[in-house]
């Protein structure tokens, strides 16, 4: 058993659970509010790549997965990008179904 679920069951044992779950689910809101402004701020700077190459990032991705685009600075940099707004999705995703569980 971890640190972590050894307070968690100790805070349970002596009836504070409630109190706790409204704690913790206050705490992923707001590390969801964070990623959020994290995404939106990644899906802003994508905007210039996706007018120049005239495309998608998720085209663009796709294409470069197959070895279309190339790999020059700009792309690496749009790509790069891409996969901070993948990473971002997933953890928003995580974070939300804990919080409806």
């Amino acid at each position: 058993m971890t640190a972590l679920q050894k307070r968690i069951e100790a805070i349970e044992k002596v009836g504070a659970g409630t109190l706790a779950d409204h704690t913790l689910q206050k705490l992923i809101l707001l590390q969801v509010q964070k990623y959020e402004k994290q995404l939106a701020e990644v899906r802003r700077e994508l905007e210039s790549f996706e007018r120049q190459y005239g495309m998608t990032s998720e085209e663009g991705y796709r294409r470069f997965m197959v070895g279309e685009l190339g790999d020059t600075g700009e792309v690496m940099e749009w790509m790069g990008l891409y996969d901070d707004v993948l990473l971002y999705r997933e953890r928003i995703t995580t974070l939300q179904a804990a919080a409806d569980t």
